[in-house]
């Protein structure tokens, strides 16, 4: 035997079907090793049950990514299909969730092994010891059980630099059935970097990766992206990284190397309000003018109190300046909004919602999500919430409708939730409608007038922070349930 196969199981939310780009790393140092790789993609097959069993015949194990949430249910249907199927194959998870609860994961019949942190190196080692019969103990990063069936759990391991690894096998997949109508019309994800630097109490990188950060050189990603662009066509990437921007020489090169290869690439990345404001004008103008076209920005919320609580090292009128710095370049600024933190969330609608009108007067195009917070394992604000009375899912499974859309804290009353999602995803984008929105308002017909009518009713309710007697949102909301939405 001399296979691995790894697996991505399915996702709530499929309307843009990314390329499962940590596999395809995980994959990279193995097929350098000599293993043979299969991926399977549960998300672009249907059914994928019938195509990961027989994909799993022969190999030294099957490796899933697994995130926390709706993933999991999948995870565990997938490896309990395997060991049916094939009861001394190893299931070996990774990713964040079993990252940071190996213990809780270990304790399911159809789990055998997890991978900390990174995976690259502990999955080619393991595939490598498994291959010539070797016990699997001592592996940096691997978590399993010893034939008395407990635990052994392995620390995290430290972050090794990207460098050393090979390219990203994009033809390992279909590479045609990731392409997003995003940022362009031929979008791909691409990862240039893992890790940050900063400690938001809500994100559990640091507890992955401690605030480390590493990223490819300049030049390796240049030759990624050129390769990308000859090779499949893309006119667009979509930088995946935690944090695109932690290296200001690394991001000056790869913008003048965008430019000097005349690669016609526009891009869009995460970057956070401080670091992009302390950016030299110059180096925001090289920025643009190298095809940034969209910016994902963590507000977080209006209410200054909030961010304090949650270590974002960030004011409201931090927000309000990189809106108007992006206005002038050019940028479309994507934020995104969190409610529910411990404290008193019900003032931090109305001073996120403050925040929201400012940002929409600077330019109405620029986009604002809200999300609720979730204490995720291994965030910093994750033992504050079990003191306040979250109380973490008992078992692996239970952890599979936990996302950041609905409330699992105690603190906050469902009627607050309602009122989130009423305010921030109904009327605000009506109130001040993007260009997709406005282009419905001006298209003629029925539709068209009904969406004119809704935008004035929306607009005189958030001027007037009126919203008494909802009666359009009641409507959605029973439309929504008639679909199954």
């Amino acid at each position: 035997m001399n296979k691995v196969t790894l697996v991505f199981p399915r996702l709530r939310r499929e309307s843009n079907v990314w390329a499962p780009l940590p596999l395809q790393a995980v994959a990279a140092p193995l097929m350098a090793a000599g293993f043979e790789v299969e991926l399977v993609d549960g998300r672009i097959i249907h059914p994928h049950i019938p195509r990961i069993l027989e994909a799993a015949r022969g190999s030294l194990y099957v490796g899933l990514s697994v995130m926390t949430g709706y993933q999991i249910g999948d995870a565990v249907i997938i490896s309990r299909a395997i060991k049916a199927a094939y009861p001394d194959m190893p299931v070996v998870w990774g990713g964040y969730h079993v990252s940071m609860l190996p213990e809780q994961t270990l304790a399911e019949s159809y789990i055998d092994m997890v991978i900390r942190g990174q995976g690259q190196l502990a999955a080619t080692e393991l595939a490598g010891r498994l291959a010539a019969g070797e016990p699997v103990a001592g592996i940096d990063g691997l978590c399993y059980k010893d034939e008395s069936g407990q635990a052994v759990i392995s620390g995290h391991p430290r972050l090794v630099e990207l460098d050393q690894f090979p390219p990203t096998p994009y033809g390992i997949l279909d590479i045609e059935k990731y392409m997003v109508n995003d940022v362009g019309t031929r979008t791909m994800k691409y990862f240039s970097s893992q890790g940050c630097p900063f400690g938001c109490g809500f994100c559990a990188e640091t507890s992955m990766y401690g605030r480390g950060w590493v990223g490819f050189p300049a030049e390796r990603v240049l030759d990624d992206l050129t390769g990308l662009v000859e090779k499949h066509g893309v006119n667009a990437i979509d930088f995946a990284d935690t944090n695109f921007f932690v290296s200001k020489k690394r991001v000056r090169a790869i913008c003048e190397g965008i430019i000097e290869r005349g690669l016609d690439l526009k891009w869009a990345a995460d970057v956070r309000t401080r670091q992009f404001i302390d950016f030299p004008e110059d180096l925001r103008q090289l920025i643009r003018d190298a095809g940034c076209r969209r910016l994902l920005l963590g507000a977080e919320s209006g209410s200054q109190e909030a961010l304090q609580h949650i270590g974002k090292q960030t004011t409201v009128e931090d927000t309000l300046e990189v809106s108007r710095i992006c206005n002038r370049l050019g940028i479309i600024a994507r934020f995104t909004t969190m409610f529910g933190f411990p404290g008193e969330p019900e003032k931090d609608i109305e001073a996120t919602l403050d925040m929201v009108e400012g940002i929409k007067a600077i330019n109405e195009d620029f986009e604002v999500h809200g999300f609720f917070f979730a204490p995720y394992p291994g965030a910093p604000m994750y033992q504050e919430a079990v003191r306040l009375g979250f109380r973490p899912p008992a078992r692996l499974e239970d952890w599979k409708d936990f996302d950041l859309t609905e409330l699992h804290t105690p603190w906050v009353n469902p009627v607050y939730k309602e009122k989130v999602d009423m305010i921030i995803d109904f009327y605000m984008p009506f109130a001040s409608p993007g260009p997709e929105l406005r282009q419905k308002m001006t298209a003629g017909g029925l539709k068209s007038l009904a969406y004119r009518a809704m935008h004035k009713e929306a607009a005189w309710r958030v001027r007037h922070r009126d919203f008494r007697l909802p009666l359009e949102w009641r409507v959605k909301k029973l439309r929504a349930r008639r679909h199954g939405q």
